[in-house]
C-alpha cells in the first residue's frame, strides 16, 4: 500500500518538495519495519536490520548474495548482486540452515501460497529467526499483515528462545478500520542443538495467537456488538418484523402526503 499512497501525496504536493534521498528514507524505514519480502529469481528476500549490511544492501541467506535494493521500487538492483564474504556465522551455520529449512517447511504448510516467508540470520551466539507474511486485496478494499520475530541463544548448556508476533488487519471501503496489536513472548528454555524445539516453540506460539483472535473475533459477534446495540429503540417501542403492517405503514405514510 506503500507505493498507491506515495502515488497520492506525490499528486497533493508540488513537484520537487519531497527530495529523491528523503524519499528513500521514507521508502527505507518503511520496508524495514514492515520486514519487506522483495523478490529475487524464484525466491524472495527480507529488508530488516538482521539482513542489513547497509542501507541499500541485505544478505540473502539461502543463496548465500549480497542484494542491492531499491527501495522505493521495492525491487532488487539486478546489477547489484555479489556473493558473500562466506557464512554469517560459520560456527552457527549448520544449525542456523537447520532451522531455516525447519520453518520454511513450516510456512508451507501453515500459511497461504507465496504470502509469506522466513529468513533466518546469525550473529555471535545467537540466531535471528524473521517470519512476515502479507495479504493484499486492494480490489476489495482488505489487507493483512503477520511479523514474527525470534530470537534464540545457541550456548553449550541450554538455548533460550525469546519473541514477539505482530498483527495488522485493514478494512477501508467506505472508512478505515484497522486493527494493529502486538505480544511479546516470554524467554523460553530449549534443550541444546535441539532446532526442532525451536521450530516447534515458534508454531505453538503462533498458533496460540491465532487461535485468540479468532476467540475474539467469535466474542465480537456474539457480544460486543450486541451489548453495543440498542435493547429497544429511542421511541421505546418494539420494532415489529411482520412485513403486511411494514407495507401498510408505508402505504398510509404515503397516501398521506
Amino acid at each position: 500500500q506503500f507505493e498507491d499512497v506515495l502515488k497520492d501525496v506525490k499528486n497533493l504536493l508540488p513537484a520537487g518538495l519531497i527530495s529523491e534521498p528523503m524519499l528513500a528514507g521514507m521508502a527505507r524505514e518503511y520496508n524495514t519495519k514492515n520486514m519487506k519480502m522483495v523478490p529475487n529469481g524464484d525466491s524472495k528476500v527480507h529488508i530488516c536490520k538482521a539482513a542489513e549490511t547497509d542501507a541499500t544492501h541485505y544478505i540473502d541467506p539461502r543463496s548465500g548474495q549480497v542484494i542491492g535494493v531499491n527501495h522505493v521500487t521495492a525491487s532488487v538492483l539486478e546489477d547489484d548482486i555479489q556473493p558473500a564474504t562466506g557464512p554469517m556465522e560459520p560456527a552457527l551455520e549448520e544449525q542456523r540452515a537447520a532451522l531455516e529449512q525447519m520453518l520454511s517447511d513450516y510456512i508451507a504448510d501453515q500459511y497461504y501460497d507465496d504470502t509469506a516467508l522466513c529468513s533466518v540470520y546469525a550473529k555471535g551466539a545467537e540466531l535471528t529467526v524473521v517470519i512476515s507474511a502479507e495479504k493484499l486485496n486492494l480490489r476489495n478494499f482488505w489487507s493483512g499483515q503477520w511479523i514474527s520475530t525470534w530470537t534464540v541463544k545457541v550456548e553449550a548448556a541450554a538455548m533460550s528462545v525469546t519473541g514477539e508476533i505482530k498483527v495488522r488487519a485493514h478494512y477501508f471501503e467506505d472508512g478505515n478500520v484497522q486493527l494493529q496489536t502486538k505480544k511479546a513472548i516470554e524467554t523460553a528454555s530449549i534443550p541444546p542443538g535441539g532446532m526442532e524445539a525451536v521450530r516447534d516453540h515458534i508454531a505453538t506460539e503462533e498458533k496460540i495467537v491465532q487461535d485468540g483472535l479468532e476467540e475474539m473475533y467469535t466474542g465480537m459477534t456474539e457480544e460486543t456488538f450486541k451489548a453495543m446495540r440498542r435493547v429497544m429503540p429511542v421511541h421505546r417501542n418494539k420494532v415489529s418484523w411482520n412485513i403486511n403492517e411494514a407495507r401498510l405503514n408505508a402505504n398510509l405514510t404515503s397516501s398521506s402526503k
